[in-house]
């Protein structure tokens, strides 16, 4: 990468930090790619042909007399000294995807700052001293590099070893029964170049990385490789158990424009106990339990991944250090099955951009019984950050889950869940994007719900939002998805944004206080009179905004205090469902409509047009022009309806019929296995 490239690389970076620090409140984490400076360092570079008709090599020597299993079965491996700097590897190709990458960001960051003014404040993330940068693969280098002769050795317990001792580039193409490549360079740099290589070790990993500084896995262009491991064995090393096709003890990096199949036989797919990151290729991954598994950090830049896991789809495990533990997604096209969660970090969660499927536990048509057992799409032990995407996640457990808080600033989002939508046990917050909750137990869970932008469509078959003080006790004992709130403790505040809620319990249901100061928000709510549309157990004031919440009256409630506008609740005969609702000011002009999914029988409205000491009537229907897919429209007009009630507002709070009891705490129990 030249130096022109560089500082205009950097230049574009700049950019995009100060557009996420005015809009997300993030720290300078915005990746960036770095020079490779070990230019004056000369690589080493082989070829090892695995071919299954190999020629014996002078170049190939014994390294024990009584070593004869290695004798034995490898005496066919040869070397041959080849130079391969002019190999495509498919670098140029990663570049341009972060260059494209980059671009989108800066687009995505720019349209997120026109919320951010009105970003309520929530607790936030802590990712000081996080790396999420990437390196420069090393494969890129344009280096002339000088080649060495590898000498294999024998596994003393395990069948035969190809031992890599010392830095440089290696090339693995052919076919190769029962060897494992050891990398074993100290702390030297190694890449190994995999032309379409097929290595299948019924006796422990394809490959194991036992040390190195940095170790890049480099896909050569227009090849595939594969790597299996064996379906049972038992290999330790040092305070390590090796359980996967690839398993490094150093930082491992996967690049290029090649495809590897990986068969993670025995237990995992590919295990780095450093950090694991996909830089770019194609990626097809089946293990028996989990797939990708970096400890101190897992992070894809760009590439196509395909993972079908046992148990956790990407994992990052560290627990004994807070700046690891996390997974970053800048990029890529990753979909996951999984047994149990999609994607798992110990601590942050970051994504910047993916197209990402998940299916996680089978999906959310499958029952969630009473278990141990977590079937997350995304989950996270600390914060998750999304900065934007594509997601489609079908999960038994909730969609995206966090032991902390949820960020929320752009992206576009399909998810059916088991049990929540979304849920973090602290903030949620979301400032933009376009979110579809097709099926939960409840949409959007949290403390604390902060919406100041966005579209937003909730489908729950109890609360459509909920925030009740306390944490969901999925994260340490009983059933995934059973909640342990308190009450009082709740605080939902909406100062922008489209929400459209359709809820069989409460449609919004806050165990302390509401503040609407903005946005429009459309509520289909419960037809049994034990739920209301409109529900809180503290305080409810609204200052700007539109709200329509239909649904029973029996547990109706009316905001508590209102300013600059008014709000009324009226009950009246029980209406149809999808059929449209408008509130009429005196002259018969729309001032706001929706069309409700279900049956109702009361109304709680609020519009900065609903003033004190004016008339209005409700009519139902109406056919309303320039109306849009929920039946909504403010300052229109109508024609036809059947008006059912008209009433003069008194003051800004006006209550007209018989409402019900008022609310109560979110339910923390009722659903199966709580």
């Amino acid at each position: 990468m030249n130096k022109n490239r560089n500082f205009l690389y950097l230049i574009s970076l700049l950019g995009i930090y100060i557009l996420v620090a005015c809009s997300c409140n993030s720290s300078n984490d915005i990746p960036s790619a770095t020079t490779n400076n070990n230019t004056e360092k000369s690589l080493e570079e082989t070829t090892l042909n695995a071919s299954e008709d190999f020629s014996s090599s002078s170049n190939i020597t014994e390294k024990n007399s009584t070593e004869s299993i290695l004798n034995n079965n490898t005496s066919d491996l040869t070397t041959t000294e080849k130079e391969v700097s002019t190999k495509d590897t498919g670098s140029s190709e990663a570049d341009t995807a972060q260059s494209n990458s980059s671009s989108e960001a800066s687009t995505t960051q720019a349209a997120q700052s026109n919320n951010s003014s009105s970003q309520e404040p929530i607790s936030t993330a802590d990712t000081s001293g996080m790396d999420f940068d990437f390196d420069e693969p090393t494969s890129s280098s344009n280096s002339t590099e000088t080649a060495t002769t590898v000498q294999p050795e024998t596994v003393p317990s395990n069948g035969n070893q190809l031992n890599i001792t010392s830095g440089g580039t290696y090339t693995l193409s052919g076919t190769k029964t029962d060897v494992m490549v050891v990398i074993d360079a100290g702390d030297e740099d190694v890449t190994l170049i995999l032309d379409g290589v097929t290595i299948k070790n019924s006796n422990g990993p394809a490959i194991y990385i036992k040390s190195g500084d940095e170790v890049e896995i480099s896909l050569a262009s227009g090849t595939t490789s594969t790597l299996s491991d064996g379906s049972s064995y038992s290999i330790t090393d040092d305070d390590s158990t090796l359980d996967a096709t690839v398993f490094s003890r150093a930082d491992l990096t996967i690049s290029g424009s090649g495809k590897l199949i990986v068969n993670g036989n025995y237990k995992h797919g590919i295990v780095s106990k450093d950090d694991l990151i996909i830089s770019s290729g194609t990626l097809d991954v089946t293990s028996n339990n989990v797939g990708l598994n970096g400890k101190d950090c897992v992070k894809i830049n760009s590439g196509t991944i395909t993972i079908n896991a046992g148990s956790d789809g990407i994992r990052s495990d560290n627990t004994e250090d807070t700046t690891r533990g996390f997974i970053y997604l800048y990029g890529g096209l990753v979909n996951i099955t999984a047994g149990n969660d999609g994607l798992q970090a110990e601590t942050i969660l970051k994504i910047d951009d993916v197209n990402l499927t998940v299916k996680a536990g089978n999906g959310s048509s499958n029952s969630l019984s009473s278990s141990t057992e977590s079937y997350k799409g995304l989950k996270a032990g600390s914060d998750i950050l999304i900065n934007g995407g594509t997601f489609n996640i079908d999960s038994t457990d909730d969609c995206i889950h966090s032991n902390g808080t949820i960020t929320i600033c752009d992206g576009t989002y399909t998810l059916s869940s088991g049990d929540d939508g979304i849920h973090a046990d602290t903030d949620l917050a979301i400032s933009s994007g376009t979110l579809i909750i097709t099926k939960s137990y409840e949409g959007l869970e949290s403390t604390k719900i902060v919406i100041s932008g966005g579209k937003i469509s909730v489908t729950a078959s109890d609360d459509g939002l909920n925030a009740a003080g306390g944490n969901d006790s999925s994260s340490t004992t009983g059933r995934p998805g059973a909640g342990s709130f308190s009450s009082a403790n709740g605080e939902i505040i909406i100062s922008g944004g489209y929400l459209v809620v359709n809820a069989f319990g409460d449609g919004i249901d806050s165990n302390g206080s509401i503040s609407v100061t903005g946005g429009i928000t459309l509520v289909s709510g419960p037809t049994n009179n034990g739920n209301g549309a409109f529900d809180y157990d503290g305080s409810a004031s609204v200052t700007g905004g539109t709200l329509i919440a239909l649904g029973s009256s029996g547990m109706a409630q009316n905001f508590s205090t209102a300013t600059n506008q008014g709000s009324f609740l009226t009950t009246f005969s029980s209406q149809n469902a999808n059929k449209s609702f408008a509130v009429c000011d005196s002259n018969g002009n729309v001032i706001a409509s929706f069309t409700p999914a279900k049956t109702y029988q009361c109304a709680v409205v609020t519009s900065p047009d609903i003033q004190n000491g004016s008339t209005y009537s409700i009519v139902i229907g109406g056919t309303i022009a320039n109306c849009d897919e929920n039946g909504f429209a403010q300052n229109t007009t109508m024609s036809g309806g059947t008006t059912i009630t008209s009433f003069t507002m008194t003051s800004n709070i006006y209550n007209n019929g018989n409402a019900g009891n008022t609310g109560g705490p979110g339910n923390s129990g009722g659903r199966p296995g709580r």
